[in-house]
């Protein structure tokens, strides 16, 4: 079957600045080996990767490249992908904290027609080796808030990276500015797998399922644990399409950061395993149709 890979990411280390790809020895991180990552990623590596699966599109999620140019990375995509052939979307990354995020929004577009959305990654932990920013009350800002609409209102999309347990405040978004649809990346990044942790996860999903301008990426599974038996995956897949429905639910590879851990051709063919006992329409779904509506791929 065809498939979208709905969250991917390229850097050159020779071109980019990734302040989190430097001195690798010196940082640890839930996520696997910095030292594996810290390398060139480029297109014919995610060729050579996707070799045996049938790729019909591609949406391409910020990697953290130097926060004070952002757009310095729509730039160098606009060449890396320059021979590309297969339809892609641009998430590119900024900081909706700032007054000029408008601007900064209108510079992204201007330097690669692909961008649709931005990221900016809000995982807010009390353990600090888990945690992405400084404050958990990002999304409560006034300025944030104001720019999150403009989002919208330009019809681009925010892709929402949180931890389970901040659910409400995104949903609260979701509430208030219809507009701006989000994607959810890896599932919302569950870190506890006990039973009350599944519980818990579940229940803080729910809250953002019930949404209709929230999607979710079926991605990153393999951040935080590295072998998982069919049935936790089953768990995870049924629950978003239970919750979400398969129009709001699609596949992502996060490559190259879960390519330390499994290939993508095996992580295809788990997800299609896993997805094997559904029927046809939501196979589909999952694989390509969700991502190539909501990123508007134009895949036929």
């Amino acid at each position: 079957m065809k498939c979208i890979d709905s969250h991917m990411h390229l850097w050159d280390l020779k071109v980019g600045t990734y302040p989190w790809l430097e001195k690798p020895e010196e940082r640890e991180i839930p996520f696997g080996d910095l030292k594996n990552l810290a390398h060139d990623y480029l297109l014919p590596d995610y060729h050579q990767d996707t070799a045996t699966v049938e790729l019909a599109g591609l949406v391409h999620v910020e990697a953290a490249w130097d926060p004070t140019n952002p757009v310095g990375e729509s730039k160098w995509l606009a060449k890396a992908l320059a021979d590309f052939k297969t339809p892609y979307a641009i998430i590119a990354g900024g900081n909706l904290l700032k007054e000029d995020f408008p601007a900064l929004l209108d510079a992204h577009r201007q330097a690669n027609d692909r961008v649709i959305g931005v990221r900016q990654i809000l995982n807010y932990h009390a353990d600090p080796k888990y945690t992405f920013t400084d404050s958990p009350g990002i999304m409560y800002d006034k300025t944030w808030r104001k720019n999150f609409a403009h989002l919208g209102d330009q019809g681009m999309i925010f892709d929402l990276q949180i931890f389970p347990d901040q659910s409400t405040g995104a949903a609260e978004l979701a509430q208030e500015f219809p507009q701006t649809k989000m994607i959810i990346n890896h599932f919302i990044m569950p870190l506890n797998w006990d039973r009350d942790g599944i519980a818990d996860w579940r229940e803080e999903l729910a809250k953002l399922a019930a949404h209709e301008n929230i999607a979710i990426k079926l991605s990153g599974l393999y951040m935080y644990h590295r072998n998982w038996p069919s049935e936790a995956m089953d768990t995870l897949i049924n629950t978003a399409l239970e919750l979400f429905t398969p129009d709001r639910v699609m596949w992502g590879s996060n490559f190259p950061v879960d390519r330390q851990f499994v290939s993508l051709e095996k992580l295809v063919s788990d997800f299609e395993t896993s997805l094997a006992r559904h029927e046809l329409a939501t196979r589909e779904a999952v694989m390509w149709k969700s991502a190539n509506r909501w990123y508007r791929l134009g895949v036929s």
